[in-house]
C-alpha cells in the first residue's frame, strides 16, 4: 500500500513548507512500527515478571478495578479519537485529498489513543500482579492498532474521498 501514495503523489506540486506525501507516509510508517514494538516489549516484560511471582499474592479488588477502567477508557475514548481523525480527513469527505500533515495528525490521534488503552491495561496487570482480565483491553487495543496501519489513502489524489459516487469511494484509512 505504502506504494500507490508514492507513486501517484510525484506530479503534485507541493509548497516549501509543506510535508511531501512520501516523507509523510515515511515517517508514519516509523513511528508506527515503533508504536507496535513498544507494546510488544512492554507486554514480554509483564508476563515475565508475573511468571517469577507466587500466585496468591494477586490484588483481585485491584485488577477488577483496573480492569474495569481499562476497558471504559477504549470504549468511550477510542471512538472519540476516530471522530477527531475524521476533522482531520475533512477534505476527503468531499474528494479531495488530505494534506500530509493532517493526516499524520489523524493517524497519530487514533494511535496514541489506541497505544495508550493497551499500555494503561498492561500496566494494571502489573500493579494488580494478575494477567487476566487486565490483558482483554490490552490485546482489543493492540489489535485495532495493527489493521490501522499507514496505508496513505487518503493523501492520494483521484477523488478517493467522493463519497456521491459509491463507485470510487474508499473508506479512510
Amino acid at each position: 500500500m505504502a506504494t500507490i501514495a508514492s507513486s501517484h503523489s510525484t506530479n503534485l506540486p507541493t509548497p516549501k513548507n509543506e510535508l511531501a506525501p512520501e516523507a509523510a507516509l515515511r515517517y508514519a510508517w516509523g513511528v508506527w512500527l515503533t508504536m507496535l514494538a513498544i507494546p510488544f516489549l512492554l507486554f514480554l516484560y509483564v508476563v515475565w515478571s508475573l511468571m517469577d511471582s507466587p500466585g496468591g499474592d494477586r490484588n483481585q479488588w485491584l485488577s477488577d478495578r483496573w480492569f474495569m477502567s481499562s476497558v471504559a477508557y477504549v470504549v468511550f475514548v477510542v471512538p472519540i479519537s476516530f471522530f477527531i481523525r475524521s476533522r482531520f480527513f475533512r477534505p476527503y469527505w468531499k474528494g479531495e485529498c488530505v494534506p500530509p500533515r493532517d493526516y499524520l495528525k489523524g493517524m497519530f490521534t487514533v494511535w496514541g489513543a489506541l497505544e495508550l488503552g493497551g499500555i494503561l491495561s498492561l500496566a494494571g496487570c502489573l500493579a494488580s500482579n494478575s494477567l487476566i482480565p487486565g490483558l482483554l483491553p490490552a490485546l482489543a487495543a493492540f489489535m485495532l492498532f495493527v489493521i490501522l496501519w499507514p496505508s496513505g489513502r487518503a493523501m492520494i489524489p483521484h477523488a478517493r474521498g467522493s463519497s456521491d459516487d459509491p463507485e470510487r469511494y474508499e473508506e479512510p484509512r
